[in-house]
């Protein structure tokens, strides 16, 4: 049997319970929604709602909240009845390869020992909710780590065009944010 190239790592997949769809406020980057306009053809203001930090426990300095005439809000992904928009009731995603880069690394934590995402120090599980995954003897670690590097430059990307926002001094609406970051 051939080693991993990564640290021990638990090995899951999804159970389909749910909870990741319906439990947390999901943040979502200009290229997550980019992705989900293209495969849905729904425009951006019926995917995306903006919400305040009453609702999410990130710091000031995390990158997503977005500074508007009426407060800051994060972007984040439209639920409906409490649930993800886009989940069905067999807890099935009718945006499955086109979702987040969130919901692509979920239930995975990597961490990285340096800035450019290339030394992985530690492969958990995350613990912002309780996940009901499954062990499963064979996980493409390597497609996870894959996307969650995709996922962190985009988050930089995205976290740059918000501070560029915050600092022109525009703080205009949402409307005009969707228009800025050219959704």
């Amino acid at each position: 049997m051939k080693d991993s190239p990564y640290p021990k790592h638990p090995k899951v997949t999804c159970s389909r319970c749910g909870n990741c769809c319906s439990i947390p406020v999901v943040p979502i980057t200009h290229k997550d929604l980019a992705r989900i306009i293209k495969a849905t053809g729904k425009p951006a203001n019926k995917i995306v709602r903006f919400c305040p930090d009453s609702e999410m426990e990130y710091d000031d300095e995390s990158g997503i909240w977005i500074k508007f005439k009426s407060g800051k809000r994060a972007m984040v992904l439209r639920k409906k009845k409490e649930k993800c928009m886009f989940l069905t009731k067999h807890y099935e995603c009718t945006i499955y390869t086109a979702r987040p880069q969130t919901c692509r690394t979920f239930p995975y934590s990597i961490y990285f020992k340096d800035g450019r995402d290339r030394i992985i120090s530690e492969i958990s599980l995350n613990k912002v909710l309780d996940c009901n995954a499954k062990r499963h003897p064979s996980i493409d670690i390597g497609a996870v780590v894959a996307d969650v590097r995709r996922e962190n430059r985009e988050d930089r990307e995205y976290h740059r065009l918000v501070e560029q926002w915050n600092k022109s001094g525009e703080k205009g609406t949402t409307a005009d944010f969707l228009q800025y970051i050219k959704l």
